[in-house]
């Protein structure tokens, strides 16, 4: 049986060297960038902080404090730059001291924060969004989609129980219960890591919808809440399902000096929640005043169609009428010409032109001398008297 060996440390002595050794090593404070991985709020706030390597694989992992005499003052000067307080995800410049304590192990001692850091990080991350989106033609995609000039069915993302889909749903319920607009909701998360997951799940489900019975529009609200929480709605992959959609893209997020990608890339932008509402209301109602002022127009010009035909037919009779009349008139000059030139022909005119009326014993008018047989008798009727003859030769 071996014996131990007969020289060794305590452990609290070899942390002890550690810390004297760090301590050598990193003689004072120094800037860190790190990202916030998690942020626990007991008084003191004790935060993980990390690195991640360009394949987004994490790379190096430290505890960090912030403590309650420090806590409140960096926490307002960064609020005040950023419009948030520190929440996991964000990405930040920190003035640390690198501190191993025997107990409990090696922390960072946050002494200042940069929060023009964070913010220029949130800035060159858009623009990197709006290059890439340019680049692949999607920049301008929905902006460019015709703004709707009615409303029937609107799909509406938002998270669920918010005080900005509150306000929405005060006026937009006013147009279901009229029942002249259909509002779908499908809800998601609109903060946090799972932000952009959330939403392209939601996002696939609105597009599910439409196709089945399309929509005029899709609203993404949100609300009120951190400038800063809107960091996770910049998120590339969900610019690109917004931008891809088949339908335009109304935005109420909730914010009117802050916009999202979100609000670049949509068809119409709003501030609030709210005035989304109010801009489908409104539009309905134009619309609905422009049929009332149609059905106006229509009725008059049907009115004055009527009257304008009801004087052309009158009009027209009236120069029918007088047409008519005219060729009655025609008529019976020509009825008196034809009588006159048919009373021209009667016998007794005939007679008085120098011609004979030639009758048979009978009293029968002969037209022809075949008619008459050698020795008849005749009666010759002249315009003066009447002359009895016989017939002596035979016809020729």
């Amino acid at each position: 049986m071996t014996r131990p060996p007969a020289q060794f440390l305590e452990l609290a002595d070899l942390l002890f060297y550690v810390s004297q050794v760090l301590e050598r090593g990193i003689p004072g404070a120094v800037w860190v960038r790190c990202e916030l991985s998690s942020v626990t709020d007991r008084r003191h706030l004790y935060l993980d902080v990390t690195q991640q390597g360009e394949d987004g694989q994490e790379v190096a992992k430290a505890r960090a404090t912030l403590w309650a005499r420090e806590r409140f003052s960096l926490e307002g000067k960064f609020r005040r730059a950023t419009g948030s307080r520190l929440t996991a995800g964000m990405k930040v410049l920190l003035y640390v001291t690198a501190e191993f304590h025997p107990q409990y192990g090696f922390s960072l001692h946050i002494l200042d924060i940069a929060p023009e850091y964070t913010v220029g990080d949130a800035s060159l991350k858009l623009d990197q969004i709006r290059r890439t989106l340019e680049q692949e033609g999607l920049l301008e995609r929905n902006r460019r989609r015709p703004a709707p000039t009615d409303y029937t069915r609107v799909a509406v993302v938002a998270p669920l129980r918010a005080a900005g889909l509150g306000d929405f749903q005060r006026e937009a319920d006013r147009l279901m219960q009229a029942g002249v607009v259909h509002f779908s909701y499908v809800f998601a998360t609109f903060q946090g890591r799972e932000a952009p997951r959330s939403l392209l799940t939601a996002l696939s489900e609105v597009q599910l919808l439409h196709a089945a019975d399309p929509f005029d529009a899709v609203c993404i609200i949100r609300g009120g809440g951190a400038s800063a929480d809107l960091a996770w709605l910049n998120d590339l992959e969900l610019a690109r399902a917004v931008a891809r959609l088949p339908l335009p893209v109304i935005t109420g997020i909730g914010h009117r000096q802050d916009d999202t990608i979100l609000d670049e890339l949509a068809c119409i932008r709003t501030d609030t929640p709210s005035k989304a509402a109010a801009l489908i209301l409104s539009t309905v109602m134009a619309g609905a005043a422009q049929a009332e002022a149609d059905l106006r127009t229509i009725q008059a010009a049907g009115r004055a169609t009527m009257q304008a035909a009801d004087s052309a037919a009158t009009a027209r009779f009236s120069r029918l009428h007088q047409a008519a009349r005219q060729r009655l008139d025609t008529q019976a000059a020509a009825l008196d010409a034809t009588m006159s030139a048919v009373l021209g022909l009667s016998p007794r005119r005939t007679l008085e032109r120098g011609y004979a009326l030639v009758r048979n014993g009978r009293g029968e008018v002969i037209t022809r001398a075949a008619q008459l047989p050698r020795g008849e008798r005749l009666l010759l009727e002249f315009a003066d008297g009447r002359v009895a003859a016989q017939q002596t030769d035979p016809p020729a």
